[in-house]
């Protein structure tokens, strides 16, 4: 059934995304459309507000159709597990997503594949990492609109210096030197899993034309695996480090953590006058010296295909809204109001941002961090063997390798792995 579904939607997009190759395409005039928006509760009038400027512009444009945009709070978290029937009238035409939902969402078939000049726009409009975070299985299919979701390092300049937190090493000689330590989450996936990253292992998911997953192909098992596997173990074993995340505690001996972004505002309390921040800082393995690896996530709009199947006007109009929702209006006003960073480049070019460090490092950061798209699922889970093997003295830089096969397998499952 979901086959046969895929092959009409196939057939009625085909017709529908001809007529969306313009960039600021105009429904047939003079009729109402009616557009299902999904997205933050806590953000609904803003967003209101947005709805307002797009007919407007619209308008100014010389369309003479009328929207009604109705409202669903639905956050970008859960919009997976929410929806649960993308063709049925009450689903989102355009929703907000978080990046490691693009995955699931194309499973669903509720998102539609961006081409033409609508591709085009959001390729030469947005980062490399916003396009990056729109990708599933090769396929451009949402509209970003932020890239910030991510950790980096937060500390105490008053005892660490810029040269200190370059490298992994420094930091910990120094926090060692004045009986400091240094938090880094290593233990839980986000961090520990992302590390694994630090030398170039990855993984690639692979899905069929129904948007099935057909398998998951990974190195984490070779040479770059295993440099990373050692960095992680030379970390966890020494003195200076705390398995610790977010803003430590007034008396604590943390003062240095990777910290995510949603900590800056706690981590600057904590440290006070003497707040800094960095990139993550480099490690070095077997002569090889990189930033240790880490996820970098944002959010998108999705155009579902399903609710307006059959009706150009309507998908085209879906369209029209999430491309001027990921614009440079738009995303300038979401920074403004909310301090969130875009993906617009154009957008990137406001004023205060230069003068923003925690921006600067979150920028810099872009050129290697990992775009945390569709993510296997088993890559929440299999670091802690890795991790906690580590920790508890299983795994030593002796049999390391037998930690890394474990990973590996636990990623790419056992048939992949003979």
């Amino acid at each position: 059934m979901k086959k046969f579904f895929a092959f009409l939607a196939i057939a009625v997009l085909g017709l529908v995304l001809v007529a969306c190759d313009q960039p600021t395409q105009t429904p047939s005039e003079g009729k109402t459309i009616y557009l299902n928006y999904s997205g933050t509760a806590s953000d609904k009038d803003f967003n209101l507000q947005l709805f307002e400027d797009f007919k407007a512009e619209r308008a100014a444009a010389g369309d003479k159709n009328t929207y009604v945009i109705e409202y669903l709070e639905i956050g970008p978290d859960k919009i997976d597990s929410t929806v649960l029937d993308w063709a049925a009238p009450n689903a989102p035409d355009v929703y907000e997503s978080a990046s490691d939902k693009i995955g699931i969402l194309y499973g669903k078939g509720a998102l539609a594949r961006l081409t033409g000049s609508y591709k085009t726009w959001v390729e030469e409009s947005n980062s490399k990492l916003g396009v990056d975070l729109s990708t599933v299985n090769g396929e451009l299919c949402a509209y970003p609109y932020t890239g910030d979701n991510t950790y980096y390092l937060q500390y105490d300049k008053s005892i660490f210096s810029e040269e200190d937190v370059k490298s992994i090493e420094g930091l910990l000689a120094k926090a060692a030197e004045g009986g400091y330590h240094v938090g880094y989450n290593l233990q839980e996936a986000f961090w520990g899993g992302a590390a694994m990253f630090t030398f170039g292992a990855d993984y690639n998911i692979v899905y069929d034309e129904d948007g099935n997953i057909v398998r998951t192909e990974a190195d984490f098992d070779s040479e770059k695996g295993l440099k990373a596997a050692k960095a992680i173990y030379q970390i966890m074993t020494n003195p200076a480090w705390e398995n610790q995340s977010g803003a430590p505690a007034a008396d604590s001996a943390v003062k240095a953590t990777i910290s995510g972004t949603w900590d800056i505002t706690a981590c600057k309390e904590a440290f006070g006058e003497n707040y800094a921040c960095a990139v993550m800082p480099t490690v070095t393995v077997d002569g090889e010296t990189k930033n240790l690896g880490c996820f970098l996530g944002g959010k998108f709009f999705g155009v579902n295909p399903q609710v307006s199947a059959g009706d150009t006007d309507r998908f085209v109009a879906a369209n029209e809204l999430a491309k001027f929702l990921s614009g440079y209006k738009c995303q300038t006003k979401r920074y403004e109001e909310f301090s969130i960073y875009p993906c617009n480049l154009e957008a990137q070019q406001h004023p205060d941002m230069a003068a923003n460090p925690n921006v600067l490092v979150l920028k810099a950061q872009q050129e290697f961090a990992h775009a945390q798209a569709a993510v296997p699922a088993e890559f929440w889970t299999a670091p802690a063997n890795l991790t906690t093997g580590i920790k508890d003295g299983t795994y030593t830089l002796d049999n390391l390798q037998e930690a890394v096969n474990a990973f590996q397998l636990a990623i790419v499952g056992a048939a992949a792995a003979e």
